[in-house]
Protein backbone atom coordinates (compact mmCIF):
# COMPACT_ATOMS: atom_id res chain seq x y z
CA UNK A 1 0.00 0.00 0.00
CA UNK A 2 2.74 2.44 1.00
CA UNK A 3 4.69 1.57 -2.12
CA UNK A 4 1.64 2.24 -4.30
CA UNK A 5 1.09 5.59 -2.61
CA UNK A 6 4.70 6.60 -3.21
CA UNK A 7 4.42 5.41 -6.79
CA UNK A 8 1.23 7.40 -7.37
CA UNK A 9 2.79 10.46 -5.76
CA UNK A 10 5.80 10.19 -8.05
CA UNK A 11 3.53 9.83 -11.08
CA UNK A 12 1.54 12.90 -9.99
CA UNK A 13 4.73 14.92 -9.60
CA UNK A 14 5.92 13.81 -13.02
CA UNK A 15 2.57 14.76 -14.52
CA UNK A 16 2.68 18.20 -12.91
CA UNK A 17 6.25 18.71 -14.12
CA UNK A 18 5.31 17.70 -17.65
CA UNK A 19 2.34 20.05 -17.60
CA UNK A 20 4.56 22.94 -16.50
CA UNK A 21 7.08 22.17 -19.22
CA UNK A 22 4.32 21.96 -21.81
CA UNK A 23 2.95 25.32 -20.64
CA UNK A 24 6.37 26.90 -21.07
CA UNK A 25 6.79 25.27 -24.48
CA UNK A 26 3.36 26.39 -25.66
CA UNK A 27 4.02 29.97 -24.62
CA UNK A 28 7.40 29.95 -26.38
CA UNK A 29 5.79 28.55 -29.53
CA UNK A 30 3.15 31.26 -29.35
CA UNK A 31 5.92 33.85 -29.30
CA UNK A 32 8.15 32.14 -31.90
CA UNK A 33 8.08 35.22 -34.09
CA UNK A 34 9.36 37.39 -31.25
CA UNK A 35 12.15 34.91 -30.50
CA UNK A 36 13.13 34.91 -34.18
CA UNK A 37 12.99 38.69 -34.59
CA UNK A 38 15.10 39.41 -31.51
CA UNK A 39 17.57 36.65 -32.43
CA UNK A 40 17.99 38.07 -35.95
CA UNK A 41 18.43 41.60 -34.59
CA UNK A 42 21.09 40.41 -32.14
CA UNK A 43 22.80 38.41 -34.89
CA UNK A 44 22.88 41.47 -37.13
CA UNK A 45 24.20 43.55 -34.24
CA UNK A 46 26.92 41.02 -33.54
CA UNK A 47 27.89 40.95 -37.21
CA UNK A 48 28.01 44.74 -37.32
CA UNK A 49 30.07 45.03 -34.15
CA UNK A 50 32.53 42.46 -35.46
CA UNK A 51 32.94 44.38 -38.71
CA UNK A 52 33.33 47.75 -37.00
CA UNK A 53 35.85 46.51 -34.45
CA UNK A 54 37.78 44.21 -36.80
CA UNK A 55 41.53 44.80 -37.05
CA UNK A 56 43.45 42.92 -39.76
CA UNK A 57 45.98 40.44 -38.38
CA UNK A 58 49.10 39.32 -40.28
CA UNK A 59 51.07 36.25 -39.31
CA UNK A 60 54.29 34.41 -40.12
CA UNK A 61 54.92 30.82 -39.06
CA UNK A 62 58.33 29.20 -38.49
CA UNK A 63 59.09 25.60 -37.60
CA UNK A 64 62.04 24.38 -35.56
CA UNK A 65 63.32 20.81 -35.17
CA UNK A 66 64.95 19.98 -31.86
CA UNK A 67 67.66 17.28 -32.01
CA UNK A 68 71.07 16.21 -30.73
CA UNK A 69 74.06 18.01 -32.25
CA UNK A 70 75.92 14.71 -32.60
CA UNK A 71 73.24 13.26 -34.90
CA UNK A 72 73.61 13.75 -38.62
CA UNK A 73 70.16 12.43 -39.45
CA UNK A 74 66.89 14.28 -39.64
CA UNK A 75 63.96 13.57 -37.43
CA UNK A 76 62.65 10.84 -39.70
CA UNK A 77 65.86 8.84 -39.32
CA UNK A 78 65.97 8.84 -35.55
CA UNK A 79 65.13 5.87 -33.34
CA UNK A 80 61.95 5.83 -31.26
CA UNK A 81 63.92 6.45 -28.07
CA UNK A 82 65.62 9.46 -29.68
CA UNK A 83 62.25 10.81 -30.78
CA UNK A 84 60.81 10.45 -27.27
CA UNK A 85 63.83 12.25 -25.84
CA UNK A 86 63.48 14.91 -28.55
CA UNK A 87 59.80 15.49 -27.70
CA UNK A 88 60.64 15.94 -24.05
CA UNK A 89 63.48 18.30 -24.94
CA UNK A 90 61.27 20.24 -27.35
CA UNK A 91 58.93 21.13 -24.46
CA UNK A 92 61.86 22.76 -22.67
CA UNK A 93 62.88 24.61 -25.82
CA UNK A 94 59.31 25.81 -26.26
CA UNK A 95 59.39 27.53 -22.88
CA UNK A 96 62.67 29.30 -23.63
CA UNK A 97 61.63 30.34 -27.16
CA UNK A 98 58.38 31.95 -25.96
CA UNK A 99 59.20 33.27 -22.50
CA UNK A 100 62.89 34.20 -22.46
CA UNK A 101 63.23 37.90 -21.63
CA UNK A 102 66.69 37.92 -23.19
CA UNK A 103 65.39 36.60 -26.49
CA UNK A 104 62.50 39.09 -26.53
CA UNK A 105 64.89 41.96 -25.90
CA UNK A 106 67.24 40.84 -28.68
CA UNK A 107 64.35 40.58 -31.17
CA UNK A 108 62.89 43.96 -30.13
CA UNK A 109 66.21 45.73 -30.51
CA UNK A 110 67.11 44.05 -33.79
CA UNK A 111 63.78 44.20 -35.69
CA UNK A 112 64.13 47.86 -36.69
CA UNK A 113 60.74 48.95 -35.33
CA UNK A 114 59.76 50.69 -32.10
CA UNK A 115 58.44 47.70 -30.19
CA UNK A 116 59.06 46.59 -26.61
CA UNK A 117 60.12 43.10 -25.45
CA UNK A 118 56.65 42.73 -23.90
CA UNK A 119 54.98 43.52 -27.23
CA UNK A 120 57.21 40.98 -28.98
CA UNK A 121 56.29 38.30 -26.47
CA UNK A 122 52.56 39.10 -26.98
CA UNK A 123 53.03 38.51 -30.72
CA UNK A 124 54.44 35.01 -30.24
CA UNK A 125 52.33 31.85 -30.07
CA UNK A 126 53.77 28.33 -30.15
CA UNK A 127 52.68 24.73 -30.25
CA UNK A 128 54.32 21.31 -30.51
CA UNK A 129 53.54 19.25 -33.58
CA UNK A 130 51.94 16.06 -32.24
CA UNK A 131 54.28 13.08 -31.72
CA UNK A 132 57.33 15.02 -32.97
CA UNK A 133 60.02 17.27 -31.57
CA UNK A 134 58.99 20.07 -33.91
CA UNK A 135 58.04 23.48 -32.52
CA UNK A 136 55.83 25.82 -34.55
CA UNK A 137 56.29 29.50 -33.74
CA UNK A 138 53.74 32.01 -35.11
CA UNK A 139 54.32 35.78 -35.07
CA UNK A 140 51.12 37.84 -35.36
CA UNK A 141 50.44 41.59 -35.36
CA UNK A 142 48.22 44.15 -37.06
CA UNK A 143 51.10 45.55 -39.12
CA UNK A 144 52.36 43.38 -41.94
CA UNK A 145 55.86 44.90 -42.03
CA UNK A 146 56.30 44.69 -38.27
CA UNK A 147 55.25 41.03 -38.38
CA UNK A 148 57.82 40.20 -41.06
CA UNK A 149 60.58 42.19 -39.31
CA UNK A 150 59.96 40.53 -35.93
CA UNK A 151 59.86 37.07 -37.58
CA UNK A 152 63.16 37.74 -39.38
CA UNK A 153 64.79 39.06 -36.20
CA UNK A 154 63.50 36.05 -34.28
CA UNK A 155 65.09 33.52 -36.63
CA UNK A 156 68.39 35.40 -36.42
CA UNK A 157 68.52 35.66 -32.63
CA UNK A 158 66.80 32.60 -31.13
CA UNK A 159 69.91 30.41 -31.34
CA UNK A 160 71.92 32.84 -29.21
CA UNK A 161 69.68 32.00 -26.31
CA UNK A 162 68.96 28.33 -26.96
CA UNK A 163 72.61 27.38 -27.51
CA UNK A 164 73.58 29.07 -24.31
CA UNK A 165 70.96 27.05 -22.48
CA UNK A 166 71.60 23.69 -24.14
CA UNK A 167 75.21 22.97 -25.16
CA UNK A 168 74.74 19.56 -26.80
CA UNK A 169 71.35 20.01 -28.47
CA UNK A 170 69.97 22.40 -31.02
CA UNK A 171 66.80 23.83 -32.56
CA UNK A 172 67.07 24.10 -36.30
CA UNK A 173 64.80 26.44 -38.26
CA UNK A 174 63.87 24.31 -41.27
CA UNK A 175 60.76 26.29 -42.32
CA UNK A 176 61.78 29.96 -42.32
CA UNK A 177 59.19 32.76 -42.63
CA UNK A 178 58.47 34.44 -45.92
CA UNK A 179 55.86 37.11 -46.59
CA UNK A 180 53.31 37.64 -43.78
CA UNK A 181 49.80 36.50 -44.69
CA UNK A 182 46.48 38.00 -43.67
CA UNK A 183 44.64 35.77 -41.21
CA UNK A 184 41.09 34.86 -42.27
CA UNK A 185 38.40 36.82 -40.41
CA UNK A 186 35.83 34.47 -38.88
CA UNK A 187 34.83 36.90 -36.14
CA UNK A 188 31.84 38.34 -38.03
CA UNK A 189 30.25 34.91 -38.48
CA UNK A 190 31.12 33.92 -34.91
CA UNK A 191 29.67 37.12 -33.46
CA UNK A 192 26.54 36.79 -35.61
CA UNK A 193 25.97 33.21 -34.46
CA UNK A 194 26.66 34.15 -30.86
CA UNK A 195 24.29 37.11 -31.11
CA UNK A 196 21.56 34.90 -32.56
CA UNK A 197 21.90 32.38 -29.72
CA UNK A 198 22.04 35.07 -27.03
CA UNK A 199 19.03 36.91 -28.49
CA UNK A 200 16.92 33.76 -28.71
CA UNK A 201 17.97 32.63 -25.23
CA UNK A 202 17.19 36.07 -23.80
CA UNK A 203 13.63 36.12 -25.18
CA UNK A 204 12.99 32.51 -24.16
CA UNK A 205 14.27 33.32 -20.67
CA UNK A 206 12.01 36.36 -20.40
CA UNK A 207 9.00 34.34 -21.59
CA UNK A 208 9.69 31.58 -19.06
CA UNK A 209 10.16 34.18 -16.31
CA UNK A 210 6.92 35.91 -17.26
CA UNK A 211 5.02 32.62 -17.16
CA UNK A 212 6.58 31.81 -13.78
CA UNK A 213 5.90 35.23 -12.27
CA UNK A 214 2.46 35.69 -13.84
CA UNK A 215 1.26 32.36 -12.42
CA UNK A 216 -2.02 32.32 -14.32
CA UNK A 217 -4.66 29.61 -14.53
CA UNK A 218 -3.82 27.70 -17.69
CA UNK A 219 -6.09 24.65 -17.61
CA UNK A 220 -9.18 23.41 -15.75
CA UNK A 221 -7.08 21.40 -13.28
CA UNK A 222 -5.56 24.66 -12.01
CA UNK A 223 -8.98 25.68 -10.69
CA UNK A 224 -8.67 22.86 -8.16
CA UNK A 225 -4.90 22.70 -7.73
CA UNK A 226 -4.01 26.39 -7.65
CA UNK A 227 -7.22 28.04 -6.47
CA UNK A 228 -8.72 25.24 -4.38
CA UNK A 229 -12.14 25.85 -5.91
CA UNK A 230 -14.83 23.75 -7.58
CA UNK A 231 -14.83 23.64 -11.37
CA UNK A 232 -18.40 24.22 -12.53
CA UNK A 233 -17.57 23.97 -16.21
CA UNK A 234 -15.19 24.80 -19.02
CA UNK A 235 -16.18 26.84 -22.06
CA UNK A 236 -14.32 26.13 -25.24
CA UNK A 237 -12.18 28.74 -26.98
CA UNK A 238 -14.15 30.30 -29.82
CA UNK A 239 -12.32 32.21 -32.51
CA UNK A 240 -13.36 35.84 -32.40
CA UNK A 241 -15.38 35.36 -29.20
CA UNK A 242 -14.15 38.69 -27.84
CA UNK A 243 -14.95 40.58 -31.02
CA UNK A 244 -18.49 39.38 -31.69
CA UNK A 245 -21.40 37.97 -29.71
CA UNK A 246 -21.57 34.19 -29.50
CA UNK A 247 -24.80 32.76 -28.10
CA UNK A 248 -26.05 29.23 -27.52
CA UNK A 249 -29.18 30.20 -29.45
CA UNK A 250 -27.23 30.79 -32.66
CA UNK A 251 -27.31 27.96 -35.18
CA UNK A 252 -23.69 28.60 -36.11
CA UNK A 253 -22.49 28.00 -32.55
CA UNK A 254 -20.56 24.76 -32.21
CA UNK A 255 -21.75 21.64 -30.42
CA UNK A 256 -19.02 21.78 -27.77
CA UNK A 257 -19.86 25.37 -26.89
CA UNK A 258 -23.52 24.55 -26.35
CA UNK A 259 -22.75 21.37 -24.38
CA UNK A 260 -20.46 23.35 -22.08
CA UNK A 261 -23.38 25.48 -20.98
CA UNK A 262 -25.69 22.52 -20.62
CA UNK A 263 -23.22 21.09 -18.12
CA UNK A 264 -23.07 24.43 -16.31
CA UNK A 265 -26.88 24.57 -16.27
CA UNK A 266 -27.11 21.08 -14.78
CA UNK A 267 -24.78 21.97 -11.92
CA UNK A 268 -26.59 25.22 -11.18
CA UNK A 269 -29.96 23.43 -11.17
CA UNK A 270 -28.63 20.77 -8.80
CA UNK A 271 -27.31 23.44 -6.50
CA UNK A 272 -30.56 25.40 -6.62
CA UNK A 273 -32.55 22.30 -5.61
CA UNK A 274 -30.28 21.39 -2.71
CA UNK A 275 -29.67 24.89 -1.37
CA UNK A 276 -32.84 26.65 -2.48
CA UNK A 277 -30.67 29.23 -4.25
CA UNK A 278 -32.11 31.53 -6.89
CA UNK A 279 -29.81 34.52 -7.23
CA UNK A 280 -26.48 33.82 -8.96
CA UNK A 281 -23.99 36.60 -9.61
CA UNK A 282 -21.22 36.28 -12.17
CA UNK A 283 -17.95 38.14 -11.85
CA UNK A 284 -14.26 37.92 -12.71
CA UNK A 285 -10.95 39.31 -11.54
CA UNK A 286 -10.27 41.42 -14.62
CA UNK A 287 -12.11 42.83 -17.62
CA UNK A 288 -12.30 40.86 -20.87
CA UNK A 289 -12.50 37.46 -19.19
CA UNK A 290 -15.88 36.78 -20.79
CA UNK A 291 -18.12 37.09 -17.72
CA UNK A 292 -20.93 38.87 -19.60
CA UNK A 293 -20.92 36.26 -22.36
CA UNK A 294 -20.88 33.45 -19.76
CA UNK A 295 -23.64 35.01 -17.65
CA UNK A 296 -25.83 35.68 -20.70
CA UNK A 297 -25.43 32.19 -22.15
CA UNK A 298 -26.05 30.59 -18.76
CA UNK A 299 -29.32 32.53 -18.50
CA UNK A 300 -30.28 31.52 -22.06
CA UNK A 301 -29.54 27.86 -21.34
CA UNK A 302 -31.63 27.89 -18.16
CA UNK A 303 -34.47 29.59 -20.06
CA UNK A 304 -34.29 26.96 -22.83
CA UNK A 305 -34.97 24.37 -20.14
CA UNK A 306 -38.36 25.92 -19.42
CA UNK A 307 -37.33 28.05 -16.43
CA UNK A 308 -38.38 31.63 -15.82
CA UNK A 309 -35.12 33.51 -15.81
CA UNK A 310 -34.32 37.17 -15.18
CA UNK A 311 -30.98 38.45 -16.42
CA UNK A 312 -29.89 41.66 -14.69
CA UNK A 313 -27.10 43.85 -16.05
CA UNK A 314 -25.61 45.23 -12.83
CA UNK A 315 -22.40 46.39 -14.49
CA UNK A 316 -23.56 49.98 -14.36
CA UNK A 317 -20.15 51.36 -15.29
CA UNK A 318 -19.93 49.46 -18.60
CA UNK A 319 -23.30 47.82 -19.39
CA UNK A 320 -22.91 45.21 -22.11
CA UNK A 321 -25.68 42.60 -21.84
CA UNK A 322 -27.79 44.34 -24.47
CA UNK A 323 -24.80 44.28 -26.85
CA UNK A 324 -24.16 40.60 -26.20
CA UNK A 325 -27.79 39.72 -26.94
CA UNK A 326 -27.99 42.16 -29.82
CA UNK A 327 -31.14 43.86 -28.54
CA UNK A 328 -32.07 47.52 -28.65
CA UNK A 329 -31.69 49.44 -25.40
CA UNK A 330 -31.75 53.06 -26.53
CA UNK A 331 -32.14 55.38 -23.54
CA UNK A 332 -32.92 52.36 -21.37
CA UNK A 333 -32.26 53.26 -17.72
CA UNK A 334 -32.67 49.70 -16.44
CA UNK A 335 -31.52 48.99 -12.90
CA UNK A 336 -30.25 52.55 -12.44
CA UNK A 337 -33.66 54.06 -13.10
CA UNK A 338 -35.41 51.67 -10.67
CA UNK A 339 -32.91 52.32 -7.86
CA UNK A 340 -33.23 56.08 -8.28
CA UNK A 341 -37.01 55.84 -8.37
CA UNK A 342 -37.31 57.21 -11.88
CA UNK A 343 -38.81 53.95 -13.17
CA UNK A 344 -41.02 51.21 -11.81
CA UNK A 345 -39.52 47.73 -11.67
CA UNK A 346 -42.41 46.16 -13.55
CA UNK A 347 -41.99 48.53 -16.51
CA UNK A 348 -38.20 48.21 -16.55
CA UNK A 349 -38.15 44.43 -16.79
CA UNK A 350 -38.67 43.43 -20.44
CA UNK A 351 -39.60 40.03 -21.81
CA UNK A 352 -37.97 38.91 -25.07
CA UNK A 353 -39.88 36.03 -26.59
CA UNK A 354 -37.00 35.32 -28.99
CA UNK A 355 -34.91 34.17 -26.02
CA UNK A 356 -37.73 33.25 -23.61
CA UNK A 357 -35.85 35.54 -21.25
CA UNK A 358 -36.64 38.49 -18.98
CA UNK A 359 -34.11 41.31 -19.00
CA UNK A 360 -33.36 44.23 -16.72
CA UNK A 361 -30.82 45.98 -18.91
CA UNK A 362 -29.41 49.45 -19.38
CA UNK A 363 -27.47 51.27 -22.05
CA UNK A 364 -26.43 54.25 -19.95
CA UNK A 365 -23.24 54.13 -17.91
CA UNK A 366 -23.06 55.89 -14.55
CA UNK A 367 -20.18 57.08 -12.39
CA UNK A 368 -21.81 56.56 -8.98
CA UNK A 369 -22.54 52.85 -9.38
CA UNK A 370 -21.13 51.83 -5.97
CA UNK A 371 -23.40 54.31 -4.19
CA UNK A 372 -26.45 53.16 -6.16
CA UNK A 373 -25.84 49.46 -5.60
CA UNK A 374 -25.32 49.84 -1.85
CA UNK A 375 -28.76 51.37 -1.25
CA UNK A 376 -31.70 49.59 0.37
CA UNK A 377 -33.59 49.94 -2.90
CA UNK A 378 -31.18 47.54 -4.58
CA UNK A 379 -31.64 44.97 -1.85
CA UNK A 380 -35.42 45.32 -2.05
CA UNK A 381 -35.35 44.86 -5.84
CA UNK A 382 -33.52 41.55 -5.52
CA UNK A 383 -35.83 40.30 -2.80
CA UNK A 384 -38.86 41.21 -4.88
CA UNK A 385 -37.79 39.44 -8.07
CA UNK A 386 -36.83 36.31 -6.10
CA UNK A 387 -40.52 35.74 -5.55
CA UNK A 388 -41.30 35.94 -9.27
CA UNK A 389 -38.56 34.00 -11.07
CA UNK A 390 -36.95 30.58 -10.90
CA UNK A 391 -33.50 32.05 -11.46
CA UNK A 392 -31.98 35.52 -11.29
CA UNK A 393 -28.64 35.83 -13.10
CA UNK A 394 -26.69 39.02 -12.34
CA UNK A 395 -23.81 40.21 -14.50
CA UNK A 396 -21.50 42.29 -12.29
CA UNK A 397 -18.35 44.34 -12.90
CA UNK A 398 -14.97 42.60 -12.45
CA UNK A 399 -14.50 42.07 -8.72
CA UNK A 400 -10.77 42.56 -8.88
CA UNK A 401 -11.11 46.02 -10.45
CA UNK A 402 -13.99 47.76 -8.63
CA UNK A 403 -15.98 47.15 -5.44
CA UNK A 404 -19.39 46.83 -7.15
CA UNK A 405 -19.26 43.03 -7.28
CA UNK A 406 -18.62 42.82 -3.53
CA UNK A 407 -21.62 45.08 -2.90
CA UNK A 408 -23.91 42.96 -5.09
CA UNK A 409 -22.64 39.84 -3.29
CA UNK A 410 -24.63 41.00 -0.24
CA UNK A 411 -27.86 40.33 -2.13
CA UNK A 412 -26.93 37.18 -4.06
CA UNK A 413 -27.28 33.58 -2.89
CA UNK A 414 -24.20 32.39 -4.72
CA UNK A 415 -21.33 33.80 -6.73
CA UNK A 416 -19.64 32.22 -9.74
CA UNK A 417 -16.26 33.39 -10.93
CA UNK A 418 -15.33 33.39 -14.61
CA UNK A 419 -11.63 32.71 -15.14
CA UNK A 420 -10.19 33.14 -18.60
CA UNK A 421 -7.38 30.82 -19.64
CA UNK A 422 -3.91 32.27 -18.97
CA UNK A 423 -5.21 35.75 -18.21
CA UNK A 424 -5.35 36.85 -14.59
CA UNK A 425 -2.66 36.03 -11.97
CA UNK A 426 -3.70 33.49 -9.37
CA UNK A 427 -3.01 35.89 -6.51
CA UNK A 428 -5.38 38.45 -8.02
CA UNK A 429 -8.08 35.83 -8.50
CA UNK A 430 -7.75 34.63 -4.90
CA UNK A 431 -7.96 38.23 -3.67
CA UNK A 432 -11.19 38.65 -5.62
CA UNK A 433 -12.50 35.39 -4.11
CA UNK A 434 -11.89 36.73 -0.62
CA UNK A 435 -13.53 40.10 -1.30
CA UNK A 436 -16.71 38.57 -2.73
CA UNK A 437 -16.97 35.74 -0.18
CA UNK A 438 -16.50 38.14 2.73
CA UNK A 439 -19.33 40.27 1.37
CA UNK A 440 -21.85 37.46 1.81
CA UNK A 441 -22.46 35.44 -1.35
CA UNK A 442 -21.20 31.89 -1.23
CA UNK A 443 -18.52 31.24 -3.82
CA UNK A 444 -19.84 28.02 -5.35
CA UNK A 445 -17.19 27.57 -8.03
CA UNK A 446 -15.54 28.78 -11.19
CA UNK A 447 -16.13 28.58 -14.92
CA UNK A 448 -12.97 28.18 -16.96
CA UNK A 449 -13.32 30.24 -20.11
CA UNK A 450 -11.47 30.20 -23.44
CA UNK A 451 -10.33 26.63 -22.79
CA UNK A 452 -8.63 24.27 -25.17
CA UNK A 453 -11.06 21.84 -26.82
CA UNK A 454 -9.29 18.85 -25.26
CA UNK A 455 -9.74 20.30 -21.77
CA UNK A 456 -13.48 20.72 -22.34
CA UNK A 457 -13.79 17.19 -23.73
CA UNK A 458 -11.99 15.73 -20.71
CA UNK A 459 -14.21 17.63 -18.26
CA UNK A 460 -17.34 16.42 -20.05
CA UNK A 461 -16.20 12.80 -20.03
CA UNK A 462 -15.34 12.94 -16.34
CA UNK A 463 -18.66 14.52 -15.34
CA UNK A 464 -20.60 12.10 -17.51
CA UNK A 465 -19.15 9.24 -15.45
CA UNK A 466 -19.92 10.91 -12.12
CA UNK A 467 -23.15 10.28 -10.26
CA UNK A 468 -22.78 13.30 -8.02
CA UNK A 469 -20.71 16.47 -8.13
CA UNK A 470 -19.64 16.86 -4.50
CA UNK A 471 -19.58 20.66 -4.33
CA UNK A 472 -19.18 20.85 -0.56
CA UNK A 473 -20.90 24.23 -0.22
CA UNK A 474 -20.77 26.17 2.99
CA UNK A 475 -23.43 28.23 4.72
CA UNK A 476 -25.54 30.44 2.49
CA UNK A 477 -26.49 34.06 3.01
CA UNK A 478 -30.07 35.28 2.53
CA UNK A 479 -31.94 38.42 3.37
CA UNK A 480 -35.70 39.05 3.15
CA UNK A 481 -37.58 42.33 3.06
CA UNK A 482 -40.32 41.75 0.47
CA UNK A 483 -40.49 44.76 -1.83
CA UNK A 484 -44.06 43.79 -2.80
CA UNK A 485 -44.75 45.27 -6.20
CA UNK A 486 -47.69 42.87 -6.54
CA UNK A 487 -47.48 41.99 -10.27
CA UNK A 488 -47.07 38.68 -12.03
CA UNK A 489 -44.30 38.15 -14.57
CA UNK A 490 -45.92 35.11 -16.06
CA UNK A 491 -48.93 37.23 -17.01
CA UNK A 492 -46.56 39.88 -18.27
CA UNK A 493 -44.81 37.21 -20.36
CA UNK A 494 -48.06 36.27 -22.07
CA UNK A 495 -49.39 39.75 -22.53
CA UNK A 496 -46.42 41.92 -23.45
CA UNK A 497 -45.17 41.15 -26.95
CA UNK A 498 -43.69 44.59 -27.57
CA UNK A 499 -40.08 43.50 -27.21
CA UNK A 500 -39.87 40.60 -29.57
Amino acid sequence: MEYNQRNNSAEDNNTVTMKILVQYLVRIMQKWWLVLVVAVICAASGFGIAKLTYTPQYSCTMRFAVDNKSENTVIGGQSSSDISAGISLARNYQTIMTESATLMTLVANDCGYDVTPQQVQAMIKSNLVEDTSIIAITITSSDKKVTEAVAKSYTENYSKVTEAAYEFTRATAFDKPSEATLKPDNSALTYALLGFVIGAALVVGIIVLQVFIKDTVKDPDDITNKLNQTLIGSVIHMKGAYKKNILVTDKQTGFMFIESFKLIRTKIENLARRKNYKVFMFSSAYENEGKTTIATNTALTLAKNGKSVLLIDADLRKPAVYKTLGVSATNEMGLTGVIRGDKQLNESIKYFEKFNLFLLITSQAVTDSSELLSTEAMEEIIESVKNEFDYIIIDTPPGGVVTDASIIAQYADASIMVIRCDFAPSRKINKTFDDISNAGAELVGCIFNDADINSVSNVMRINKRKRGYGYGYGKGYLRGYGYGYGYGYREHKKGDQSNK
